[in-house]
């Protein structure tokens, strides 16, 4: 996994994303590599998403999308994504009353197979799932959600403690048609660590997408991953 880091919080990898901190809460990104960050352009204006507020976000190159709707333990969430002119897919999890301030709001960008690349877009590979994890607060429970390639139909989440968590995947629009997601609020007896990557490491063993048949198509794992991916081995 990469070292690199780059905003508010140590990266668990995450090549871009952004957070208004909250009390205590944590999130954590994977995918890998620092990135290099880009104005706001034109759609800033145009759609009135906190995270296109904050310079440096990577430039949509078509409006952001709320993909899904949700309630966790009564605290409304929209599960917003767009892709990116040069960091691929970005996507955010915010409490349904925060479009505007971003109150317990967190975003990543990562290239991810399945969203079209630009001639803008870095150089880093592709990606086959990503996750952004959240150990909660007064806005949202704790939750881990994330993008994986379109023949995922389930995403298991193996943590180091040996609990497994599966998560249905959801069919993004268009132009995301190609991407599935997911979103789950975390099991109360599962915690995150207090925040580093080395222990976000030893947390998690693995995050996978897996398709009809239980075969494992997308693999991270988190102390093998090499620029983001693994060997769907890994996930085994």
């Amino acid at each position: 996994m990469s070292a690199e880091q780059t905003d508010v919080l140590e990266r668990a990898g995450g090549r871009d994303w952004r957070r208004l901190p909250t009390g205590r809460r944590l999130v954590l990104a994977l995918a890998a590599l620092a990135a290099v960050l880009v104005p706001v352009a034109a759609f800033g204006s145009a759609n009135d998403w906190w995270f296109l507020k904050f310079g440096g976000t990577p430039v949509p190159t078509t409006a952001p999308q709320v993909v899904k709707e949700g309630e966790w333990n009564g605290h409304p969430w929209q599960l917003i994504a767009y892709p990116s002119a040069t960091h691929g897919l970005c996507i955010s999890i915010t409490p349904k009353d925060s479009r505007v301030d971003g109150a317990g709001g967190a975003m990543s960008c990562a290239p991810l197979v399945g969203v079209a690349r630009t001639p803008e877009s870095t150089a880093a590979p592709d990606v086959t799932i990503t996750l952004l994890a959240g150990a909660g607060g007064k806005e949202l429970p704790a939750h881990m959600v994330g993008a994986v390639i379109e023949e995922a139909s389930v995403v298991e989440v193996r943590f180091g403690d040996g609990e497994v968590l599966r998560v249905p995947t959801f069919a993004g629009p268009e132009p995301l048609q190609h991407v599935r997601f997911y979103a789950a609020q975390l099991p109360t007896a599962i915690r995150l660590p207090p925040g580093t990557a080395a222990e976000f490491a030893e947390f998690l063993k693995w995050v996978a997408g897996l398709d009809a048949s239980g075969t494992v198509v997308a693999c991270h794992a988190t102390q093998t991953a090499q620029n983001g991916s693994s060997s769907l081995s890994d996930c085994r």
